[in-house]
């Protein structure tokens, strides 16, 4: 008897299973109704930066600095350029990772690379030491507004003589990302 029971129940519980699966497709509702709709346009971004006034390639970025002599520091510098098809509202933010900014392995300490973003009229030669760091500046990147990346190599004075006369070539890595929009 118990077993008659559970069976019928189990028949009605299947039975509104089965009722209820069939009303979620459709196949009871009251109302029923279509309205259409325009398909939206999408645009993507172009991503677009131009380095020394060509195109953004992937790998690093060899920059010949050339001969550093003790006292005189030498400069070298690159342009970055954003020519992607974004707004103001959503600027790209331009990390420059430096390999061998700071002392340079070749040079047992002897040499130092350091780094400065600057507008793009500015002299490198004429900027102050205090705006040259050792750490990989970020200036945001607007859209038709070239930024200059000043490299200053300088050799400390007490530089043994095996050291001087070298050619200093150092690689760039540029990573461009883009940034929330300034509120």
């Amino acid at each position: 008897m118990k077993s008659l029971r559970a069976l019928k129940a189990a028949g009605l519980i299947l039975s509104a299973v089965v009722l209820g699966l069939m009303t979620v497709q459709g196949s009871y509702a009251l109302w029923n109704t279509t309205a259409p709709s325009n398909a939206g346009t999408i645009q993507a971004a172009d991503f677009n930066i131009l380095v020394n006034g060509s195109p953004m390639t992937p790998g690093p970025l060899a920059v010949n600095i050339g001969d550093v002599a003790k006292g005189q520091p030498r400069y070298q510098f690159i342009t970055v350029e954003n020519a992607v098809n974004v707004t103001d509202s959503s600027p790209l933010r331009l990390q420059a990772s430096l390999v061998g900014l700071g002392p340079v392995k070749d040079f047992a300490g002897y040499l130092t690379v350091t780094a400065a973003a600057v507008p793009i009229s500015t002299a490198c030669e004429l900027l102050a030491a205090n705006q040259y760091t050792s750490v990989s500046p970020a200036p945001v990147l607007t859209k038709g507004a070239p930024q200059k990346i000043c490299l200053k190599a300088e050799l400390n004075p007490n530089t043994p003589t095996a050291y001087l006369g070298r050619n200093i070539a150092s690689t760039i890595t540029l990573t461009v990302a883009q940034t929330a929009p300034a509120k």
